[in-house]
C-alpha cells in the first residue's frame, strides 16, 4: 500500500469528499491480474472485502466523518490464486470538507495570523490558531454546535466564510498584506492538515479541538474561557479562547 499524500493534493483525499471518501493507491504485484481490496475501521469491525478491480487504486465511499481506516490488498493470479494480504496503510477521514480554495483559505488566514512571524516561539500560536479556524467551520456545519451555524448558515464551504463573512480577512484584504498561498510555509500547512484531520501534524504539538477564537492584546487577560496565552517577542500577547463566538 502507498502512504497517503496529505497537503497541496487531492491524490488521497478527494475535493469535498474528504468526510465520506479516501482513494487509496497501492503497488503492483508481480503476476497480478486483479486486486481486492480490504477495509477494517469504523463500521467493519473486521477485515472485509470491499472491492475488486484490475487497477492499482480505488476511491472507498461511505466512509464516516473523523475516521481512522486500514486498508490492504490481495493480488489474484489468472487462475484465481490469491496472495497474503499486504501490508495495511492507514488513513483518517476528514473533520470537514474543503475543496482547493478552501484549503488555501484556510492555510492563508494562519499564516496571516501568525505563521508568517519567524521562530519556533510561534509554533503552538500557529497550531492553536488552526485549531480554532477548523473548529468554527466544524461546528457551524457538523456539530451545529454553540452559535456558529447561526452567523454561518449562509455559507456554503470554508473559502466563502473565511473571504466574506467579515469575521476573518477578505481575499483582497490577505494579498495586500502579504499572505498569498505562494508565501504559505509547510509548517503552517502541516498545521492546518492536523487541526482538519484530527492528527497531530506538526512538531509534536497535541491539536486542541476545543478553541474557537484567538485575538491579540497588550496585557494579559485572565478568564475561564481562556485556553493559552503567549507572549510574544514584541510585547504583546496571542491569546486562544475556549468559546464558541468572541
Amino acid at each position: 500500500m502507498i502512504a497517503e499524500q496529505t497537503i497541496d493534493t487531492d491524490h488521497t483525499h478527494p475535493w469535498n469528499k474528504q468526510t465520506s471518501q479516501i482513494t487509496v493507491h497501492w503497488n503492483a504485484f508481480q503476476g497480478a491480474k486483479k486486486y481486492m481490496l480490504f477495509v477494517y475501521g469504523g463500521k467493519f469491525t473486521k477485515w472485509t472485502e470491499i472491492a475488486t478491480t484490475d487497477g492499482l487504486k480505488y476511491t472507498v465511499s461511505g466512509l464516516a466523518r473523523d475516521t481512522a481506516y486500514s486498508f490492504a490488498v490481495k493480488g489474484v493470479d489468472e487462475e484465481g490464486k490469491s496472495s497474503d494480504l499486504s501490508a495495511p496503510v492507514v488513513i483518517k477521514t476528514a473533520r470537514m470538507d474543503y475543496s482547493a480554495a478552501g484549503w488555501q483559505a484556510m492555510c492563508r488566514i494562519v499564516y496571516h495570523e501568525v505563521g508568517g512571524a519567524a521562530g519556533s516561539f510561534w509554533d503552538k500560536p500557529i497550531v492553536y490558531v488552526a485549531d480554532c479556524v477548523a473548529n468554527q467551520y466544524v461546528c457551524a456545519k457538523y456539530t451545529l454546535q454553540g452559535t456558529w451555524p447561526k452567523y454561518y448558515a449562509r455559507y456554503s464551504n470554508i473559502e466563502s466564510i473565511i473571504y466574506s463573512s467579515g469575521g476573518f480577512a477578505s481575499s483582497a484584504t490577505l494579498s495586500a498584506r502579504g499572505a498569498n498561498y505562494s508565501n504559505v510555509s509547510a509548517r503552517v500547512k502541516l498545521a492546518v492538515w492536523g487541526a482538519v484531520y484530527g492528527v497531530t501534524a506538526y512538531n509534536g504539538i497535541v491539536n486542541d479541538y476545543n478553541i474557537f477564537f484567538w485575538n491579540s492584546t497588550y496585557y494579559k487577560p485572565s478568564g475561564a474561557k481562556l485556553g493559552y496565552t503567549f507572549k510574544t517577542p514584541f510585547g504583546n500577547y496571542v491569546n486562544i479562547w475556549r468559546q464558541f463566538w468572541g
